[in-house]
């Protein structure tokens, strides 16, 4: 699995073989269809060793992140999301690589990951007005979602211009304060607003 993670990521679902995969993960040829039966049922299994363990984190921790203030639950979301994101930056790619045309491969990710998803964040920050923009704007979805996870899938134009290495941990913390400073004025609730004004 983690073999063929790097391959349909790097190449999508159409240009990694079962071949190539057997190899890069150095078994023997015909054990990825004695395990798995077909390379699209690999594929499945791929996608879900690559976003699963993220909605398993949160889905874990539920309680805990309900209980949290809205603007502190925000804080731990986004850097969740960017640290899930540096760990597993396949993740950003494998979704780039199948949106590029409407597939089943699209439809799968949507159905076993992307809708789970939303419906567990409606669920954790039930009434907190940022997730509720997150999940009913494209424009607010994509603009926050790119800026926790795209910097991961261009580590090697971030090393060439800016000499960082995007996976060091005083690079990732930095990025959390970033994102969560940039996207401030959509973390406090309106209520919040009011209160603050108040003080």
């Amino acid at each position: 699995l983690g073999a063929a993670v790097r391959l349909f990521a790097e190449r999508g679902f159409d240009g990694a073989s079962l071949r190539e995969i057997e190899q890069a993960a150095r078994v023997n040829r015909g054990v990825v269809t004695y395990h798995f039966g077909n390379k699209k049922e690999l594929w499945k299994a791929t996608v879900d060793f690559a976003f699963m363990p993220y909605l398993d984190e949160l889905r874990s921790k539920a309680g805990l992140i309900r209980a949290l203030d809205p603007k502190t639950r925000a804080r731990f979301l986004i850097e969740r999301f960017v640290r899930t994101s540096a760990e597993r930056p396949y993740m950003n790619r494998i979704m780039i690589q199948e949106n590029f045309s409407h597939s089943w491969l699209s439809d799968w990710i949507i159905r076993r990951f992307l809708l789970p998803s939303r419906q567990l964040n409606r669920t954790l920050g039930e009434g907190d007005a940022w997730l509720q923009r997150l999940e009913s704007d494209p424009h607010a979805r994509y603009a926050l979602l790119g800026a926790c996870n795209m910097v991961f899938s261009h580590q090697c134009e971030v090393k060439a211009l800016f000499r960082q290495n995007v996976y060091s941990e005083t690079f990732i913390r930095r990025h959390v304060d970033t994102v969560v400073n940039l996207f401030e004025p959509w973390l406090t609730t309106p209520k919040s607003r009011k209160t603050n004004s108040h003080v």
